[in-house]
């Protein structure tokens, strides 16, 4: 004869089986839920360093672009008979640079990390997440027409440069301190002796049409600042969101 069953018993020890699974779910999941409220405030002050990189890199180039402004209405000065200084190297100098550009790299070490591991569901503020978003649309935005009136500068400008400059004088500007070549050196040429400038004007007005070149390029470098400026004022409105989010989540 079989015993018999003790349902109780079996029903309780069923009970105690399914409340200890609910309670190490229940804690693991605790546990995640802080981890990750832990990833996310790390992620946040992670946007807000990649930020102010960008700002630094903005100011640099707004720097570096005024410069190009005011070599390209060195030049515009020169066709006009002017000299905004009697340094000739300073002159040339305004001439070979008036084209070069730059633009500033932004840093996209957080994003690209949440997006690669799946994690941006980690920032559980949605107005937040668009803030994110926004911000990276206005960077693209912006820097893809950028890049093509960067191409028109290449193509229009410092291509032309080689009719108003010889070789061994754009060597030597190369070669000066405040140039990115700074101690650059070649063994096809040496660097020549800069022109004076008489000579540097007599070569600009022997060529006309790069007067007209030098003008797009004052004209497209301001509108390119602009641009820079619109990212910057989107980098600022984001860092301060993510600062006050930092603040109110302590």
């Amino acid at each position: 004869m079989s015993p018999r069953l003790n349902w109780r018993l079996l029903l309780g020890e069923f009970i105690v089986i399914v409340v200890g699974v609910l309670m190490a779910l229940w804690v693991d999941g605790l546990r995640e839920a802080r981890y990750n409220a832990a990833l996310e405030i790390e992620y946040i002050a992670s946007f807000v360093t990649d930020l102010e990189a960008d700002l630094a890199q903005f100011d640099e180039t707004e720097a570096w672009m005024r410069r190009s402004e005011a070599a390209a209405a060195t030049v515009l000065a020169l066709y006009q008979g002017s000299t905004p200084t009697e340094n000739a190297a300073d002159l040339v100098m305004a001439v070979e640079t008036a084209g070069w550009q730059a633009w500033p790299v932004i840093t996209r070490n957080t994003i690209d990390d949440l997006k690669s591991t799946g994690n941006l569901r980690l920032i559980r503020d949605k107005n937040l997440r668009r803030a994110i978003a926004a911000y990276y649309t206005i960077i693209e935005n912006v820097s893809i027409p950028n890049a093509n009136m960067r191409e028109r500068i290449w193509a229009q400008y410092d291509a032309r440069v080689q009719y108003v400059l010889r070789p061994g004088e754009r060597m030597a500007v190369l070669q000066r301190p405040e140039s990115f070549g700074h101690g650059i050196t070649s063994d096809a040429f040496e660097a020549g002796e800069l022109p004076s400038v008489e000579g540097l004007i007599v070569a600009l007005k022997a060529y006309p049409e790069f007067e007209r070149t030098a003008g797009e390029v004052l004209y497209l470098t301001i509108s390119m600042r602009a641009g820079l400026g619109a990212m910057r004022v989107a980098a600022l409105d984001l860092k301060a969101e993510l600062e006050q989010w930092l603040a109110t989540s302590d």
